[in-house]
This record gives C-alpha cells, structure tokens and sequence, in this order.
C-alpha cells in the first residue's frame, strides 16, 4: 500500500513538472523566442554537465545558478558562467543582502520557483509569482551569442540567444547584471 502511494505521489509531481515544462514552452512561443531543446541525462554539478557541452558541441555561455538567501530570508537567484569562482562573502558586499549569504533549502527552493536542486534556472522565475526572487546575471553572459540554461528540469537544456534570455527575463524580473570579477553591479 505504502509503495501504491508513493508512486501516486511520484505521478503527480511528474504531472505538475511537465505542466510547469509546457507553460515555460509556451511563454517561449508568445514570446518568439527561437530554442533548441536538449535531452539529456540528469545533471546535478557542473561537472557532469560538461560532458554534455562535449558530447554534442553545445555552443554558447554554459552557466550555474545559485539560489540564495541572506539571514533575513531575502532572496537572490545569480547566473554566471560554469567556471566562474564566487566568493560568497565579496558577493554579499554587493548584493542588497543583510548578514551573510547562504544557499537556499530545497524547501525554500520548492516553495519559490517550484522546482528541485539541480534545475535552477532563470526560466524558473516564470514560477515566482511573488516576484521576491531578486535575479543577477553575470555580465560576462551578454558577450555570447547563445546561452543555455535547464528548463525547470535538469534532464532538458535549452539553448537560445542572450537576447532572448533578456527578452525572457524582462518579463519576470529586473534585470541586475553583475562584473564577478571585480564584484560590482552594472546598470543594463
């Protein structure tokens, strides 16, 4: 019976992904914005997805995302490139952060954007209704022609222009971009 209800459980939570997936696919197309959708194994590090930029030749910015929050439980989800190095305590001086910066619960993560460690993403800002996720994207991002992040799943990437990445963000959020090599907010 026990195993009956977990695979109920496990039903509806893959019905509700998919919902969220097919709403996220479809502000896409309202919004024009041309992508490549790749399948893929599950990625929970950086490291693993590097195999995927190999396996395929994906081209374009290949990024992380951080979800996280100060001791006042604000809120901040950042961008940047895969290799980018952050320094949580520099990034706290430049963030509008009260005490110092932690990684958001899976709780929080679930109870904010709807999804679950290892899909964060700024497509995941279409699920924050009370828009209180504060977003940040690494100026190093606007360089490239074509950037990718995971669409509410980390078994989907999907590749688009940076413009289009912006076109989509201005719909969520503000759009704050970060220098994480000198620590510094620049104005878009």
């Amino acid at each position: 019976m026990v195993n009956m209800i977990n695979l109920l459980f496990m039903e509806q939570e893959h019905i509700k992904l998919e919902n969220n997936i097919n709403k996220l696919l479809k502000k896409l197309s309202q919004l024009e914005i041309d992508y490549k959708l790749f399948e893929h194994e599950a990625f929970y590090t950086v490291e693993e997805s590097s195999k995927l930029k190999e396996k395929i030749n994906l081209k374009g910015a290949h990024t992380k995302n951080l979800f996280l929050r100060d001791k006042k439980r604000k809120i901040f989800l950042l961008s940047c490139f895969d290799n980018t190095s952050v320094d949580l305590k520099l990034l706290k001086k430049v963030l509008p952060a009260q005490g110092n910066l932690s990684f958001g619960s899976a709780e929080l993560l679930e109870e904010k954007l709807m999804i679950k460690p290892g899909s964060v993403s700024p497509y995941a800002l279409i699920n924050n209704l009370e828009k209180d996720v504060n977003f940040y994207l690494d100026k190093k991002i606007l360089d490239e022609e074509f950037c990718n992040f995971h669409p509410l799943i980390n078994t989907k990437t999907i590749q688009t222009k940076t413009k289009n990445i912006i076109k989509f963000l201005k719909e969520y959020t503000d759009l704050n971009i970060i220098d994480f090599d000198n620590y510094k907010l620049i104005n878009p």
